[in-house]
């Protein structure tokens, strides 16, 4: 006897999840559980994706802090979300912090993506416009 296929095995792919390698600007900001002090450090993306950011700081949050992350767009707050560290590379030449974004998926989706997308499109023109100068 054949075996009936179902329609939900068909294709079991996890849904892709978009990635820009863009620079903006952020602020993130936590407590120290050593001094209870807030510390507030100022960076820049590396790379955006629907639900985390890479960041590029001087200080390093450790893996599992709450950080707050503000995306500043021509000194204007784009989002303001709450994340969470998931995984730091101490490279000193290059200090990142990978976050995971804990509210406001969906306006970090439209506000940040679009954010990046024309950073993305900003820098593309710039660089493609002064290769062609000559």
């Amino acid at each position: 006897m054949r075996r009936l296929e179902r329609p939900e095995m068909i294709n079991k792919t996890p849904p892709l999840h978009h990635r820009i390698m863009a620079n903006l600007r952020v602020q993130a900001s936590w407590i120290d559980k050593v001094t209870g002090k807030t510390i507030l450090v100022e960076g820049t993306t590396e790379n955006v994706g629907e639900t985390s950011a890479l960041v590029n700081l001087a200080t390093l949050p450790p893996v599992g802090s709450e950080v707050s992350l503000r995306v500043i767009d021509n000194e204007k707050t784009l989002i303001e979300v709450p994340t969470e560290v998931i995984r730091v590379e101490r490279d000193p030449s290059k200090p990142l912090a990978a976050l995971s974004i804990g509210e406001n998926l969906k306006k970090w989706k439209l506000t940040v993506m679009s954010a990046a997308q024309e950073w993305v499109t900003r820098q593309w023109h710039i660089n493609y416009d002064e290769e062609w100068v000559n």
